[in-house]
């Protein structure tokens, strides 16, 4: 007799009793050869059409959301306006900054729902008589409150400002703009609307 081989009550193979299932039945055994492959679907069934239908609306939901966002100028702009925020037509909240990038040797104002928006509240406007302002060199202070970002027209609402938040729906901008060798009299204007939620 072979070493290696087991004896005979210490093999691998199921004895009666591993076959028995736990209540005291028997575990039917099925034939592989009756196993069937589930029926084929049929390539446009109501399931997939609405799961390519809800990606579908969803591609269109993020391509929406990515256009209504800040960005570069809208369609008929004027040149020297360089980017908008947030674009023609785009969404804000109450307290977002808003307004435009202008060329670099441009200065501008904005007037939100008919307000004029004062210089010294603008973003970016340094306050006369600060540490800040006094680092300046003398012919920046001359230049008023944003002598070193004047292309940039945006403002921010909060408590104290011309306007402390927007009103919800439609809320018109207007920005008056002009190359500040020509001064405020060469002035050209772009008026635009967003919505507020």
């Amino acid at each position: 007799m072979d070493d290696t081989s087991p004896p005979s009550g210490d093999r691998d193979e199921p004895s009666g009793d591993d076959l028995a299932a736990p209540g005291g039945g028997d575990v039917r055994v099925r034939d592989p050869s009756e196993i069937r492959d589930p029926l084929p679907q049929p390539l446009f069934s109501w399931r997939r059409l609405v799961i390519v239908a809800l990606v579908g609306v969803a591609v269109a939901c993020i391509a929406v959301a990515a256009r209504s966002g800040g960005g570069s100028e809208g369609e008929g702009a004027d040149a020297a306006i360089v980017a908008y925020d947030p674009r023609p037509g785009g969404q804000v909240t109450r307290q977002a900054p808003v307004g435009v990038e202008l060329e670099p040797g441009y200065d501008g104002r904005l007037v939100i729902d008919g307000v004029a928006i004062p210089e010294e509240q603008m973003l970016g406007a340094i306050e006369p008589g600060s540490e800040a302002f006094e680092q300046l060199p003398e012919d920046q202070r001359n230049l008023g409150p944003r002598p070193n970002n004047k292309n940039l027209v945006k403002y921010q609402p909060g408590p104290g400002k011309a306007v402390s938040e927007y009103d919800t729906g439609a809320v018109q901008i207007t920005v008056r703009f002009w190359r500040v060798a020509d001064g405020p009299q060469a002035a050209r204007s772009v008026t635009y609307t967003i919505k507020v939620f």
